[in-house]
């Protein structure tokens, strides 16, 4: 090989390195901010409090959009279409359909993600 060849070959494996990224959820999201706002979501559902509820189903959508520009996420996704629902039902008058979707993206939020497996053998 020459000295052209090398370089070339050099190159294309670094650049390989630099656009190759894992799929799935990043290992360390922080949903603290989300939670609280889904926490707050269900109390204002539980006070009937319809103008409350969907500015918190708002800025909860918000947030989980601006933290999802940080990396794709499936829970992410999951939980954004929960507060999605959620300002609906309420928007509907139905409390109590919105408070169970916010309770459902926070345990989304909480679920246990398994362990982080590198290689891949059975």
């Amino acid at each position: 090989m020459n000295f052209k060849n090398i370089l070339a070959a050099l190159l294309l494996s670094l650049f390989s390195f630099g656009v190759a990224h894992a799929a799935g959820s990043p290992m360390n999201e922080d949903f603290t901010n989300l939670i609280s706002l889904s926490e707050k979501m269900i109390e204002l559902g539980k006070q009937s409090d319809s103008t409350g509820f969907v500015a918190a189903a708002n800025e909860a959508s918000d947030a989980a959009k601006d933290q999802g520009m940080k990396g794709n996420s499936p829970i992410l996704q999951r939980v954004a279409t929960k507060f999605k629902q959620a300002k609906k039902a309420v928007k509907g008058g139905d409390f109590p359909a919105g408070i169970k979707l916010a309770e459902e993206a926070i345990v989304e939020m909480k679920k246990e993600k398994p362990p982080v497996q590198f290689g891949g053998g059975t």
